[in-house]
This record gives structure tokens, C-alpha cells and sequence, in this order.
């Protein structure tokens, strides 16, 4: 009952803005928290099964970034 409240209030206080998708900032938000768990108490082979479930491609400059400042941190 008060997320829907919270909801209504937050769609309202947009009106005439760009809207937000409700979904989309709560997927956000999990994702955060997840990746947050991870490198707090995961494995780096953990950290790796989430940035692909993400969509982060092991290709691509932030994955070598992300795993540079993970180990960086470990050390």
C-alpha cells in the first residue's frame, strides 16, 4: 500500500517532466545491490557470472576496469 502511494506520488511530482519507468529504476536498484553484495563478500568468479548477466561484455574496456580495481581492492 505505501509503495503504491509512493508510486502515484512520484509519477505526480513528474507530471510534465520526461517519465520514469518504475520498473526499470527498481531493476536498477537490485542490480546495484547485487553487484554491492559481490564485492563486498563475493569471488571474482562471482563478480564475472554478474557483469555477464548484466550485460556487461568481457570485451569491452569497463570489464578489464572493473576487474583491475577488484583485484586492486583485494590486494
Amino acid at each position: 500500500m505505501a509503495d503504491d502511494i509512493e508510486q502515484v506520488r512520484k509519477e505526480e511530482e513528474r507530471r510534465g517532466r520526461r517519465p520514469v519507468d518504475s520498473e526499470t529504476v527498481k531493476e536498477r536498484r537490485r542490480m546495484i545491490a547485487a553487484l554491492q553484495k559481490i564485492l563486498a563478500e563475493g569471488t571474482v568468479d562471482e563478480l564475472k557470472a554478474a557483469m555477464r548477466v548484466y550485460g556487461f561484455s568481457p570485451d569491452s574496456p569497463q570489464w578489464n576496469e572493473t576487474l583491475r580495481i577488484w583485484r586492486e581492492e583485494r590486494e
